[in-house]
């Protein structure tokens, strides 16, 4: 311990407002401390903290377990977009959380409770003997304030929450046959049929896709030749230790009956261990070439890519319909 520590984590504010709101839902308890402005306008929110599940370390460490182990922990107000304090809309930018616990020794949010205490907040009764271990700080940016707004305790609350897609585990077994369609069905975790209609699967060569988009004169208006041959070699170094020269991923064109997202995984993929690559990683999205919103079954045309590097003359991929995303709407409620 030294007083770099200390001057690292002293914060001085410009402006700070005690909001100090419980809201109570589905039988857990919530609450706003307040806002603070610095550089930038932060929100706090106390809420229950959820210990992730311990893993089993026993079996294979390979992509499939990764795959299936999900760490996540669901936050109750990480993923909000808007607050509106009366009629003041606070918009949110990003966001932090996490346990409490380990802001036993952080002087920085032991500091901001301290001063929020000073400047009126008072402790509810039922958050002041509960273990910092299970609860957990939610940190929300509010860019673009140069002072924090008006509030008073009649004033209504109103959040606007957007959720993260929900992730589901599927793990069927789909063959897929280069430049051919096929359709198949699943069943989702609400007990219901979805159809699957792959209209095409393609070879990406990612050299090409990559020396194609290197070649395109408009990067010169933004790059230097210095920068441009820069990013190129940390490009192409990136891309030798995910897809060797000549090897190809696998893109696929998709429709679904219901709004899922698809991830698919070849079979060699889930079977084999993990991988670590030097340098920046390759995370791709399918573009269509297509400018069709809809596919040849009138449902919304997706696409998903899959990172295994495959050689250009294979016609049959052993692959898996891995798991799904599911897209929740928002949803807005007004605390009074």
């Amino acid at each position: 311990m030294n007083f770099s520590v200390l001057s690292d984590c002293h914060k001085k504010w410009q402006d700070i407002l005690v909001i100090g709101k419980t809201i109570e839902r589905d039988g857990r308890k919530y609450h706003i401390i307040g806002m603070t402005l610095s550089d930038v306008a932060m929100l706090y929110i106390i809420e229950p903290y959820d210990k992730p599940e311990p893993t089993n370390r026993k079996g294979i460490r390979n992509n499939r377990r990764l795959l299936k182990k999900h760490d996540a922990i669901n936050y109750g107000y990480l993923n909000c977009s808007a607050f509106y304090l009366g009629d003041k809309k606070l918009q949110v930018q990003g966001g932090t959380g996490g346990s409490l616990a380990y802001s036993l020794e952080d002087y920085g949010t032991i500091q901001l409770f301290l001063d929020m205490m000073s400047a009126g907040w008072t402790v509810p009764k039922w958050l002041k003997d509960t273990d910092w271990a299970d609860l957990a700080m939610i940190t929300l940016n509010i860019p673009n304030m140069k002072k924090l707004p008006d509030y008073s305790p009649d004033m209504p609350i109103t959040i606007t929450h957007s959720p993260d897609p929900t992730r589901h585990i599927l793990e069927k077994a789909v063959t897929l046959n280069v430049g051919k369609s096929r359709s198949f069905h699943f069943t989702d975790d609400y007990g219901e049929n979805v159809q699957c209609h792959i209209n095409n699967v393609t070879l990406i060569d990612m050299w090409k896709n990559t020396e194609e988009k290197f070649s395109n004169p408009k990067l010169a208006e933004h790059f230097s030749p210095e920068q441009l041959e820069q990013v190129r070699k940390q490009s192409y170094n990136a891309l030798a230790q995910c897809c060797p020269k000549g090897m190809c991923y696998i893109g696929i064109e998709y429709e679904c009956s219901k709004n899922y997202n698809l991830v698919f995984h070849s079979k060699q993929y889930l079977k084999s261990r993990p991988e670590t690559h030097q340098g920046s990683s390759h995370l791709l999205m399918m573009r269509l070439k297509s400018d069709q919103e809809t596919g040849t079954h009138s449902l919304s045309l997706k696409g998903c890519v899959i990172q295994t590097p495959v050689s250009p003359d294979i016609t049959k991929i052993p692959a898996e319909l891995f798991l799904y995303y599911e897209k929740l709407n928002e949803w807005t409620e007004t605390i009074s």
